[in-house]
């Protein structure tokens, strides 16, 4: 067990090294996967429901806070349903569909912005390409795009609000992972390290030509089931985005950055398919291009239930 703690761990560390971007927001949907592997199995569907309140209000430059003031505080309420389908016993199919009720900036010279909408449809698959029985281990590649069919370029008055506050993102985006799998103790404990690069294609609209930086997302949860239904949970997330550019192609100086995230999480199993799970994502360390916005928490609250399709 140690030695697998030891590689994920390091692996995560090295990963961290290299820098990264993350904003306080950004346009689209949120990351929303706490890491770990959910549903699964031949004709077995699980349909949850979440939602997610972010706030930010602290300035950063570099990896200290900053006392620059422009944008007094800014917030998301954001809702998605996500759906995951088991074609076989190794390949499984999701999509996701999100909605944000408001995404909001407000200034300190007492102004504010605020947009509503459809965010992205993404859909994905996970396929195990290795499994070991005797040592409860799995390997899971990834694979998911995102599709901008929600609401981009929104207006406030005459003016285009800024990227940052828009529903959808705007951009194809195309997300590669691999996940790895471990479990303990008769499976009441869980190891998993979850490792992703995703593309963005440049957004060219009448109004908008930007793109975002290519984004590295790595993390370690590790479960224990406490008791048959209930278990907790800790990931431990690092978040790297490159600088993104104009239309130009030149970088823009402060965006970009380096965030890691802790995230404590509890989840209640009931009447056997049904899941509630809580999720507290804080963001205990900060390394920003330039000046920027950064996010204070993310709190997360999702409903799941699994259907299962094959015959008794």
């Amino acid at each position: 067990m140690c030695k697998y703690i030891f590689l994920c761990i390091f692996s995560l560390v090295f990963c961290c090294s290299l820098g990264v971007q993350s904003q306080c927001c950004a346009a689209g949907n949120p990351i929303t996967d706490d890491g770990s592997a959910s549903g699964g199995g031949k004709k077995i569907m699980e349909i949850s429901a979440l939602g997610t309140y972010s706030y930010s209000d602290i300035y950063f430059k570099g990896s200290n806070k900053s006392d620059y003031e422009y944008i007094d505080y800014s917030y998301f309420l954001y809702s998605s349903v996500n759906i995951s389908y088991g074609i076989t016993s190794r390949l499984k199919l999701s999509a996701e569909m999100g909605y944000f009720f408001s995404k909001a900036q407000y200034f300190v010279f007492d102004q504010n912005r605020n947009a509503t909408g459809f965010g992205d449809l993404v859909i994905g698959a996970q396929y195990l390409a290795y499994r070991n029985s005797k040592r409860l281990f799995n390997i899971f590649p990834r694979f998911r795009i995102t599709l901008p069919v929600g609401d981009f370029d929104q207006e406030d008055g005459s003016v285009i609000l800024p990227i940052d506050i828009q529903p959808s993102s705007g951009s194809y985006k195309y997300h590669l992972g691999l996940l790895f799998s471990k479990l303990y103790m008769d499976g009441n404990l869980a190891l998993f390290f979850d490792n992703s690069f995703e593309y963005s294609q440049r957004i060219k609209t009448d109004r908008t030509n930007y793109k975002y930086g290519n984004l590295y997302n790595n993390s370690l949860y590790v479960g224990y089931k406490i008791r048959k239904a209930l278990t907790l949970a800790l990931q431990l997330r690092s978040q790297y985005r490159d600088k993104a550019s104009n239309k130009d192609g030149d970088l823009i100086h402060a965006t970009g950055g380096h965030v890691m995230f802790i995230s404590p999480q509890i989840r209640y199993n009931f009447f056997k398919t049904w899941n509630v799970s809580l999720k507290y994502d804080y963001p205990f360390y900060k390394n920003m291009n330039g000046t920027q916005l950064t996010n204070n928490y993310v709190v997360t609250l999702r409903l799941s239930k699994s259907l299962n399709f094959n015959p008794n």
